[in-house]
């Protein structure tokens, strides 16, 4: 009961106290006008031209533009599949209104949750959070930015640099820890791009807000637009931080705080014009739009049916187009993307949405405008990544920029003998566990999970975080999908190996080993599972791929190359897959432009190397709003 009621209290408070601070900043100010001469403040009012109106309107439209697209990156953070122009539509009126009324995120929360058809309320409170979150983010940014580059008294000289390196730490933690865990829930940070778009908006936002105020202001005022844009920011911010309905009272008192040397009278007139152009006309609006969709028949209140886009690896048939190794998608929250101009294994990153290995129907570069909608749908970067020469080029042919990132071991089974000068380690390994006297054999099901996974963890001790994204990490539901042979020493399992298997083509995936294993043991395992993939009929066994040499033709070719090759544990593994004499076949990864390829390869690097999520999973529905037809 006591805890019932101090919730209560609390509730209370946090509704009444911006009430209360309204109304003492009103009483102050009040005071601080005392014999303050209102009929010049309207006479002020009265002086403002026709075309100075006009100005101020069109300011106020741009920044409610730039306002409504906050609502757009919100739904692509959430992956809600809805109409940028009803986004926007709602994002306007719930901000026109929230400004206006106050509690600006209970009454956003509202007029999404009517704005948009069949939007659950509690997406839309996510959706009001998100929004208000981010902008008092980007606001503060702004504040600072501005404080530096049109230096004010009225801000402490350490405070904007503080602030602006908080944001780029924060811009690194969105970066390298993408998702977030707490409590068993799962926060997605917005992606950089997102962060960048926000930032963006924001600023054309309040630009154009402090210009309406600053046409409206009368002529005979001398202040300059350089000295108002920090002031206009700073009473902005006190306004949405009192939470007061409109800022009423904490705008104008910051103001006039702040531009002592205005003569009061002038500068309140072009508040009083500013309030009538950017928060009484856009309410009114704001509520007549709210007020004709409330009145809509309940027929229209349903969400259009968003058609299929990206559908489970589930749905992906065995055809010789199939990777065998288009299997991570399993562990790693991929998809299939469908477009009218093809489909390709997708997966979702901290910053990219990357298509995996070539597609599966169609080129890289019928692909390429479809690839670039959907990412741009989920805030993100596009990347295609491990395509091969022939996709590669047609990238290229599309503009995108291509990076030689790592080679692909490839056999086939049926011409893989031991015999020749090529396969002399290989025979020396296999002798060296034969004189061990391990046994090999494939897994029967159920798999022997339990004694796998005291290997794995093994391997983990020594090696450390198994590489992810592209490779497999030790899961029971994964590799029980798998073709797997495991490595016996006097009943003890003391390694095994997994393979993809798809119709035409085996591709290894998981290699562990205990650390006192002898000498050999995961030779003679990967030599048994290509035998048995001969007799299988397959075509062709990938040994997956390596790293690329170090090496390039600029300067950052040579240094994402040189990254590469030293996370991704190239010498090793070009050592180990090169005593199977496989063909290298150089696989590449491409991105619209350097800047974007750039980011692409790093954040793949965080990727592979960290042991958290790439990402939270792709939802698998299409946005209606985003056409992938060519």
């Amino acid at each position: 009961m006591a805890m019932q009621s101090l919730h209560r209290t609390r509730q209370v408070l946090r509704h009444a106290l911006p009430l209360l601070l309204g109304v003492a900043c009103c009483v102050f100010l009040a005071h601080q006008l005392d014999g303050f001469d209102m009929s010049a403040m309207w006479a002020g009012v009265q002086q403002v031209t026709p075309w100075r109106w006009g100005l101020a309107l069109a300011f106020t439209g741009f920044s409610f533009l730039a306002v409504a697209r906050y609502d757009v990156i919100a739904l692509r953070h959430f992956q809600m599949s809805r109409p940028s122009s009803q986004a926007m539509r709602a994002g306007a009126t719930a901000i026109a209104l929230g400004q206006t009324l106050g509690a600006g995120v209970v009454v956003g929360a509202f007029v999404r949750w009517r704005m948009m058809p069949g939007l659950p309320l509690s997406d839309a409170a996510r959706l009001a959070g998100f929004v208000a979150v981010t902008f008092l983010a980007a606001l503060s940014v702004v504040i600072a930015a501005a404080a530096l580059v049109l230096p004010t008294p009225h801000i402490p000289t350490l405070l904007p640099p503080l602030i602006l390196i908080g944001a780029a730490l924060l811009v690194l933690v969105a970066f390298f820890f993408p998702v977030l865990g707490r409590g068993g829930r799962v926060i997605s940070l917005p992606t950089l791009p997102a962060l960048l778009a926000l930032l963006s908006l924001c600023v054309l936002d309040t630009v154009f807000a402090a210009l309406a105020l600053y046409v409206l202001l009368p002529e005979t005022l001398s202040l300059g637009f350089a000295t108002l844009l920090p002031v206009f920011l700073i009473a902005l911010g006190a306004a949405i931080f009192s939470g007061t309905p409109g800022g009423v009272g904490p705008f104008e008192l910051t103001l006039l705080a702040l531009l002592p040397h205005v003569p009061e009278a002038e500068l309140l007139a072009g508040v009083l014009a500013f309030r009538a152009v950017y928060y009484a006309l856009p309410a009114l609006i704001g509520g007549a739009t709210l007020l004709s969709r409330l009145a809509r028949k309940s027929a229209t209140d349903q969400a259009a049916a968003a058609p299929a886009l990206f559908l489970p690896f589930e749905t992906l048939p065995d055809t010789p187009q199939a990777r065998a190794e288009l299997g991570v998608l399993r562990q790693n929250g991929g998809a299939i993307l469908r477009c009218e101009t093809g489909s390709c294994g997708i997966v979702r990153t901290g910053q990219t949405l990357t298509a995996l290995f070539d597609p599966l129907d169609g080129h890289s570069g019928s692909l390429a405008a479809p690839l670039r909608r959907a990412a741009r749908a989920q805030n993100r970067i596009v990347c295609k990544y491990k395509i091969t020469a022939r996709q590669a080029v047609h990238a290229r042919s599309a503009g995108w920029s291509v990076l030689h990132i790592s080679d692909e071991a490839v056999l086939d089974p049926s011409r893989h003998v031991l015999d020749g000068p090529a396969y002399r380690q290989l025979r020396r390994k296999i002798r060296q566990a034969e004189k061990a006297g391990i046994s090999l054999s494939e897994a029967n099901t159920p798999l022997p999970l339990d004694a796998m996974e005291q290997v794995s963890r093994a391997w983990e001790d020594k090696h450390g975080v198994p590489r992810g994204f592209t490779m497999g990490r030790f899961d029971g539901p994964y590799v029980s999908g798998q073709r797997v042979y495991l490595a016996h020493d006097n009943g003890q399992l003391i390694g095994f190996v997994s393979f993809h298997v798809s119709q035409r083509e085996w591709c290894l995936d998981l290699m562990r080993v205990l650390p006192e294993a002898p000498d050999g043991t995961m030779h003679a395992l990967v030599h048994l599972a290509i035998t048995r993939a001969a007799a299988a009929g397959a075509a062709r066994l990938s040994l997956a791929a390596a790293p690329a040499l170090p090496g390039g033709a600029t300067l950052l070719e040579r240094g994402l190359r040189r990254r590469f090759h030293v996370l991704g544990g190239g010498p090793g593994l070009r050592q180990f897959k090169s005593c199977f004499n496989p063909e290298w076949q150089p696989l590449f990864m491409a991105a619209p432009g350097v800047a974007q390829l750039t980011l692409a390869a790093l954040d793949l690097i965080r990727s592979v190397r960290l042991r958290s999520a790439p990402a939270t999973p792709i939802t698998l529905a299409a946005p209606p709003a985003i056409s992938l037809a060519s």
